[in-house]
């Protein structure tokens, strides 16, 4: 289709969000797209999310929750305002309206043409469905949700055939006519076969669900009809069926509205804006190989080894000066000036998973240029930045790399984007971090605790070390492998958390330190 393109001028108004980027309006002539920006970004890629008749821009944003994502993602997120909240499908309006948006994205922050997303709800469907039958060349990849072109889809441009992902409920009400309608019209159209692989139930894996959706079986699936080919043109159809949800986006805390007394109240076991995003990602114009992004809300640390650089790994700096760098391998950081506390300067990684109830393993190597100490904590990742841990944990760094780790039990609410933080504002003496992980491990139980006197009795129970005659200073704890880290004492108790089955040797430090004392936690 050729397109008589109008002269649109484009204004900025500038915001900010509580998101690790800036929120701001771009008015395109008398008519207006919401604009999110990650603050760390490099030649991003751009997601166009549409609303639905009736829905403004904002209430699309709050439904969809791209923000976080992007974050991670390196992507921008225009949520564009249709004329009187309703998408023109039949001439060049909307269509003029998108390119001015990518062409201002283009401008303003580089992002890579090759990787232009669109996705939408209901009658946002419809419209990225139109844009893949008349923008080919300038969307990547396409995921409707809940929708499709009713009156069908003719008169494409047949230079490409975008790939779809398409999100519906069983209990839309036009879900029948989509699989026997228009579904056999693209599958045709596309050259795709006929029989679909299923996959179910969908997902399997954590895939950016929170506690209550992975705490009941998932009853979804997804189907894939590609390699598709017709033409020379390669692409593919695919489709994840979200059973019981009425006409909706899935969307994670939000309870199934059906009435079907199965499904009524229940948490969607699908995480529909996740799904699309880590979808969309894999597709470019250009069919390179898939850009690799963090993965959002996984149980894993992303790049601990720092074999893709720094991508996944922030250094925050609060009224210091640290450069954080790259280099053979492991991340170095270079220290010129101290802001207040250890928090000062953070290396840190969101976007980890953690279930309450479950205890975890935190390991990583690291060293420093002269002796040092180290901070470690996991923690929620916005304000008030609650520690998860029973007490911040130390360590002592020497010139030799070493291995490092402890454990600690989730006992906060279930966070699927708690962050995993290293604290280095005690030195201006330079350190190398590598080799980070955090995994699963089995909560460790103490069956009994034998404890030798010295300066009162001890003991140890429930992840708090008692000791009798001592009111307040610093507790030492070293264990058999020669790991040692600090925990305070205040009334008499040192919360040391729960700690693995060993033998243990600790001390009271200050300017009288105490000898070494031991207890060992086993059956």
């Amino acid at each position: 289709m050729h397109l008589a393109m109008k002269v649109l001028m484009i204004s900025l108004l500038l915001g900010t969000l509580s998101f690790s980027g800036t929120q701001f309006d771009l008015n395109v002539g008398k008519r207006k797209a919401i604009i999110y920006a990650p603050d760390k970004r490099n030649n991003p890629a751009l997601v166009i999310s549409m609303h639905g008749i009736g829905i403004p821009a904002s209430m699309n944003q709050g439904m969809m929750k791209y923000e976080p994502l992007a974050d991670t993602g390196n992507f921008v997120v225009a949520y564009p305002e249709a004329e009187n909240l309703s998408w023109d499908l039949s001439t060049d309006k909307d269509l003029n309206f998108i390119l001015a948006i990518i062409d201002s994205m283009s401008n303003r922050y580089q992002i890579d043409r090759n990787r232009v997303y669109a996705s939408g709800f209901s009658m946002g469907a419809m419209m990225s469905w139109y844009l893949s039958c008349n923008l080919p060349d300038k969307i990547a990849a396409i995921v409707p949700g809940d929708a499709y072109p009713l009156s069908g889809q003719t008169g494409c441009s047949e230079v490409r055939h975008v790939p779809v992902l398409q999100l519906y409920g069983t209990a839309d009400s036009y879900y029948g006519k989509f699989l026997s309608d228009f579904l056999p019209s693209q599958i045709t159209r596309y050259g795709c076969s006929t029989t679909s692989t299923r996959i179910k139930p969908f997902p399997v894996d954590v895939d950016g669900r929170n506690a209550a959706q992975l705490a009941q079986p998932s009853q979804s699936y997804k189907d894939d009809w590609g390699p598709c080919n017709k033409d020379g043109l390669s692409s593919g159809i695919s489709m994840i069926t979200i059973v019981g949800m009425v006409h909706d986006w899935a969307t994670p805390g939000k309870a199934n509205a059906n009435d079907d007394p199965n499904y009524k109240g229940k948490p969607f076991d699908v995480n529909g804006t996740w799904e699309a995003w880590n979808w969309m990602k894999t597709h470019s114009l250009n069919g390179d190989a898939p850009v690799v992004t963090v993965p959002a809300h996984r149980d894993t640390v992303f790049n601990g080894g720092f074999d893709q650089g720094s991508k996944g790994w922030t250094l925050n700096t609060w009224g210091s000066t640290a450069q954080g760098s790259v280099v053979n391998g492991e991340y170095k950081i270079d220290i010129t000036a101290l802001g207040t506390g250890n928090a000062s300067i953070q290396l840190v990684q969101n976007g980890i998973i953690l279930q309450q109830g479950k205890s975890y393993e935190v390991k990583f190597d690291a060293y420093a240029s002269a002796s040092r100490t180290l901070e470690a904590n996991v923690e929620q990742n916005v304000s008030p930045w609650t520690s998860y841990l029973t007490a911040l944990q130390n360590f002592d760094l020497t010139t030799t790399k070493k291995t490092y780790s402890y454990t600690f039990t989730m006992t906060n609410a279930t966070d699927s984007n708690g962050r995993v933080s290293f604290n280095a504002g005690a030195s201006t003496t330079g350190l190398v971090l590598d080799n980070i992980s955090i995994k699963e491990v089995a909560t460790p139980v103490a069956i009994h605790v034998q404890a030798m006197k010295a300066n009162g009795a001890m003991r140890w129970s429930n992840g708090v070390l008692y000791l009798a005659g001592i009111e307040s200073g610093k507790l030492q704890i070293i264990d058999s492998r020669g790991r040692t880290r600090v925990v305070e004492i205040v009334g008499s108790q040192a919360r040391t958390g729960l700690l693995p089955m060993g033998v243990y040797q600790v001390r009271v430090m200050g300017k009288n330190p105490t000898k070494n004392l031991g207890f060992v936690i086993g059956h």
